[in-house]
């Protein structure tokens, strides 16, 4: 058996192992700037869960906001010459409600430069992903669904309370079509004129979507295949298709409309829409998706790196093999936020508190 190494992370509960990646990621990314922070955090309290240690308590400290994995790549996003990002800052009583909201400030930052262009504040009872189109504008998924200009200006709507219900939580990977979960059922929404196309009326959940469809990791073939504890299904207009099943599993992404990572293996998986596997990725241990260029050349995982620090590993869509690596300034509790420039030339990393411009090789 190999031995498990125990980290702790503020917040959430994680194990990590030893990894390995393949060899040839020997180009070395160069920093365009570091700026950081760029709110005024909340004090918070946390613990701290490992499988050593047991259960440690954290004193008050700063909330960098990177404590979910799920939400690490949907606070961050290029929009034209600027970068977006999304910063919890407070909480505030707000007419007709019982509880407070919480405020968040949005900032638009030049590309260039990292200087705050622009900000806006925004109110709601959840968390608000942001998503960036494939027309440079930026998607806010809050109480009301917002379509803004790169200088964060009013440029479209969709109101979830008009169409029944909703959660818009995925955008596909070449940013024209957001996925909308509207219990039951989904529909497909063009991310620039917001007109939604039902998909499916039966109940679905949605680990990622395309422009043709969504996939899940949901467990619903257990009755044809009761040995099975992992599953990939791919739904589109022509109904529900099995592109994978095995012993393991996890929440399948897409890197492109017809590419789909299975991240849940011990190597990891990249099939078609068809149950081909095109690329088994040479990756042993912990890792989890940090996201895809919009042109589909390039994609991240965010893996343990010595001294139990984080990195991201870019790799080739196309091949599978790692192209370089980059590692934040400062770690995420869970993982750092993260986005790819749309031709994969750049990539943003951090924080609230402290974020990163990369240029790749």
């Amino acid at each position: 058996m190999k031995p498990v190494t125990c980290t702790t992370r503020l917040l959430f509960p994680i194990v990590f192992v030893t990894l390995s990646v393949a060899s040839g990621a020997g180009q070395s990314p160069s920093r365009v700037w570091s700026i950081g922070p760029l709110t005024k955090g909340e004090q918070v309290m946390g613990f701290a869960v490992s499988a050593c240690g047991g259960t440690k308590l954290t004193g008050p400290h700063l909330d960098s906001q990177t404590s979910s994995i799920f939400t690490a790549t949907r606070g961050v996003a290029f929009a034209g010459d600027r970068i977006v990002l999304i910063s919890k800052v407070g909480m505030r009583q707000v007419p007709d409600h019982n509880i407070p909201a919480h405020v968040y400030k949005l900032l638009s930052l030049d590309t260039k430069t990292g200087q705050v262009k622009d900000t806006r504040e925004i109110t709601a009872f959840r968390d608000v992903p942001i998503f960036a189109t494939n027309d440079a504008h930026i998607i806010v998924a809050g109480h009301t669904v917002l379509r803004l200009t790169p200088d964060l200006k009013d440029a479209g709507m969709f109101g979830y309370d008009e169409h029944g219900s909703g959660s818009i939580e995925s955008i596909s990977p070449n940013g024209s079509t957001l996925g909308n979960s509207t219990s039951p059922g989904y529909e497909l929404i063009d991310a620039q004129t917001l007109k939604a196309i039902e998909l499916t009326k039966k109940p679905a959940y949605a680990t990622s979507v395309s422009s043709q469809g969504f996939v899940t990791d949901n467990v619903h073939w257990t009755g044809q295949y009761p040995k099975d504890l992992g599953f990939v299904t791919y739904t589109d207009s022509a109904g529900d298709h099995l592109l994978y099943h095995g012993s393991c599993g996890g929440r399948p992404q897409f890197l492109t409309n017809d590419l789909v990572l299975e991240p849940g293996c011990k190597s990891p998986l990249i099939l078609d829409t068809h149950g081909n596997v095109v690329n088994v990725l040479s990756v042993n241990g912990g890792f989890s998706y940090a996201g895809v260029s919009q042109n589909g050349e390039r994609f991240a995982l965010q893996v343990p790196a010595s001294g139990n620090h984080e990195k991201f590993v870019i790799f080739s869509v196309k091949t599978g093999k790692p192209v370089t690596e980059v590692k934040p300034d400062r770690d995420g509790e869970a993982q750092s936020w993260t986005a790819f420039s749309p031709d994969a030339s750049m990539f943003v990393v951090g924080s609230p508190l402290k974020l990163a411009l990369y240029s790749l090789p």
